[in-house]
């Protein structure tokens, strides 16, 4: 059997937190959300499942997919399924890692997750359905799981491989999940069982995908869909928990990997458990003891959870100890590129087989590709040239053969922009350079060249829309090697009308990345996941306020007198070739914004020196270099309130002041930093924004 399938589409990130139901604040970089029922029942443990059993549970996964990079193979399902099971089983080697105060609070769930073998209809399965959904990438996606995909979720797990998680039109990053209640008679409708993931946190950077949180990241969703909480309660403040009472009380969520003790509400000597599966970090290696009677009694209890493991159920499953055995032809199916399919000319494109039925053969054939054939599982391939390419691969068996064929679009390979003057710029002038710009959009309008009005020249690139959506667009290539350091900084002109009446949520995000490197971490920034790239300034965005350039009530086309310079700043330790990303956000549907230009996208030496204020206000420090102390004389430009962020020159935030009613504020040099260069910025409660450097000299 030949299948052919044309796939050119693109899809994007974003990420905000719903309003209800439990899920977090309004973020770029929100990691989970949660569904659960309106329940205040407590935790009685149940004696029957905490002994030394090991539960049983028939798994299955969906794989939503338009046939790109989220097609991810059974090899892929497998690891994902190895680490949640090991984390499950206190078989995961990081458990070293545990701090030693919480040695004698480490729980053993004892579950273990198996692949289905047989489906609803008593047919073979692998315990990989494939489905061929726009859906893997829709607003609203979650609630539509259920209904439209499920197999019977009281006697399968049911777990969601997406391409981007959206509950009520409000997207969250990694994965969300039901959490289930205890009791019989709370579940919530059946629609709103469901677990979805991200493909890229499932097995630890599996075959070059960006790792999400080492894998762990089902685990944590596995860990709400059998009653848990976060480890931090449903929000933060010290006043929120999870009803676990070996899990120390804790503020808010933790990123990164914080040191041993971390501690918040007063939970010293051993501080936050911040290497709990319910937490954020990227270290999270354990479930407590009380987690554990927790979830084993959801299972003993709750009527959609304790059908699973029922011994009838997992002979008809398939996940009992006699396995049967399936004879099928295989099917050939495979993914292909990167998250958000902008494949480059000349760069590798990496292609992922994602047949049923075991192959024990694979050929491929890449039309104008470097191999032009294949017999890797995996293989990695060059286009020379850009535009469509037919891609074809043939599985065999001892059962059968089978083919499929996809076209795929390659990209103009990414240029670079010239050095003049110690300085590179984006002015939107080239036709040829517009055409080419990597861009994204997820439910509006894409960023438009456009010669309605410019800063200098003929054209700017502007976005007017009010619906909710997020927008991207990159850069082509800049050469950091030809713009002499340290001290080098980011320039552009914006120009923004906004009207006087309603209400606006989202704003700029501005990013660097490696060129060509298109997965779902570099399109928002994260520093966190192993990857290079990262947003260039202090917080989650320039909001809209800090943008404005004009009020108005109609569409938006700037004059010469409204548009402002942004500068910021490029980490000296940051080299080689990076590409810069303007990544505009509406989180609701809004008609506030009138019109966004962007011009004179900048790249400035730090030999050709900038303006202490960069918004021409008097804003001043003294003595800079400084020695002992530098003072900031905010008089002329703090009415009541700003918020003063100092950061090294690596972009690492150092200090951050609150300034209530100062003219001066007066701060030792020693409590920055050793001698070097440092940088600033400056908010006020009106919105002004302020940038510049300062050196510390002994």
């Amino acid at each position: 059997m030949k299948k052919i399938i044309t796939r050119t589409g693109v899809l994007l990130w974003m990420l905000i937190a719903l309003p209800h139901f439990g899920f977090a604040q309004t973020v770029w970089n929100n990691a989970c959300g949660i569904l659960q029922p309106l329940s205040t029942h407590l935790l009685k443990p149940d004696s029957t499942v905490n002994g030394d059993s090991v539960i049983i549970i028939p798994t299955v996964f969906h794989i939503l997919t338009q046939g790109g990079a989220e097609n991810i193979s059974k090899s892929h399902v497998q690891l994902a399924l190895q680490i949640l099971n090991q984390d499950f089983n206190r078989q995961n080697p990081d458990t070293v890692d545990i701090p030693a105060a919480f040695h004698p609070l480490r729980g053993n769930p004892k579950v273990e997750f198996r692949l289905a073998r047989i489906d609803p209809n008593g047919n073979c399965t692998d315990g990989i359905d494939r489905i061929y959904s726009p859906l893997t990438g829709a607003f609203d996606n979650y609630m539509q799981m259920q209904p439209n995909f499920s197999w019977d979720h009281t006697r399968y797990l049911n777990i969601y491989v997406v391409t981007w998680i959206d509950v009520y039109g409000s997207p969250i990053n990694f994965g969300a999940s039901y959490i289930a209640p205890f009791d019989s008679g709370q579940n919530a409708a059946p629609n709103y069982d469901a677990l979805m993931v991200g493909y890229f946190v499932l097995g630890n950077g599996f075959n070059g995908v960006p790792p999400g949180n080492r894998g762990h990241t089902l685990s944590h969703e596995m860990g709400h869909n059998l009653s848990l909480n976060h480890v931090f309660g449903s929000g933060a403040g010290c006043s929120d928990d999870d009803d676990v009472d070996d899990t120390p009380l804790q503020d808010y969520q933790n990123f990164g990997c914080p040191t041993f003790p971390h501690i918040t509400c007063a939970n010293g000597p051993d501080g936050d458990m911040f290497n709990n599966y319910m937490d954020y970090s990227q270290c999270v290696n354990m479930f407590s003891e009380g987690q554990v009677n927790r979830l084993r009694t959801c299972l003993a209890r709750n009527e959609w959870r304790n059908t699973l493991w029922a011994p009838e159920n997992l002979s008809s499953t398939g996940v009992d100890n006699t396995t049967p055995v399936c004879a099928n032809t295989p099917i050939a199916d495979f993914g292909y590129g990167n998250y958000a399919r902008w494949l480059c000319a000349g760069k590798p494109v990496q292609f992922y087989e994602a047949s049923t039925w075991n192959p024990t053969a694979y050929h491929w054939k890449f039309m104008g590709g470097v191999p032009e054939t294949s017999t890797d599982i995996f293989p990695s391939v060059v286009f020379a040239d850009s535009g469509l390419h037919s891609v074809s691969l043939i599985v065999s068996n001892s059962y059968g053969t089978d083919t499929i064929e996809k076209v795929i679009r390659i990209e103009p390979a990414e240029v670079y922009y010239s050095s003049t003057d110690n300085s590179m710029t984006e002015s939107f002038e080239d036709p040829v350079f517009n055409q080419q710009l990597p861009q994204w959009i997820l439910g509006g309008k894409k960023w438009s060249v456009t010669n309605l009005a410019a800063y200098s020249g003929t054209n700017s690139i502007r976005l007017d829309s009010g619906f909710k959506y997020f927008s991207v667009f990159f850069t082509h290539i800049f050469d950091l090697s030809q713009i002499p350091g340290p001290g080098r900084t980011l320039e552009f002109k914006v120009a923004c009308g906004l009207s006087n009446a309603g209400t606006i949520a989202g704003g700029l995000r501005v990013t660097w990345k490696r060129p060509c490197t298109y997965e779902r971490w570099e399109l928002i920034g994260n520093t966190e996941m192993g990857v290079e790239s990262g947003a260039l300034h202090v917080g989650d965005a320039l909001l809209p306020n800090e943008l404005q350039t004009a009020s108005t009530n109609s569409v938006f086309i700037p004059g010469s007198s409204q548009w402002k310079t942004i500068t910021l700043y490029i980490p000296d330790t940051l080299t080689g070739e990076i590409q810069i990303g303007f990544d505009w956000g509406n989180f609701i549907v809004t008609n506030k914004l009138k019109g966004l230009y962007i011009d004179d996208i900048k790249l400035l030496s730090g030999n050709t020196g900038i303006a202490e204020n960069s918004s021409g206000n008097d804003l001043n420090l003294f003595p800079n270099p400084s020695s002992d102390f530098i003072t900031f004389d905010l008089g002329n430009v703090v009415a009541t309130q700003a918020e003063l962020f100092i950061y090294s020159s690596t972009g690492v935030l150092l200090k951050q002041f609150s300034v209530s009613h100062s003219t001066q504020l007066r701060i030792p040099v020693d409590d920055i930093g050793s001698d070097g260069m440092y940088f600033y910025t400056v908010r006020t409660n009106d919105q002004q924004f302020f940038a510049g450097k300062f050196i510390i000299q002994h």
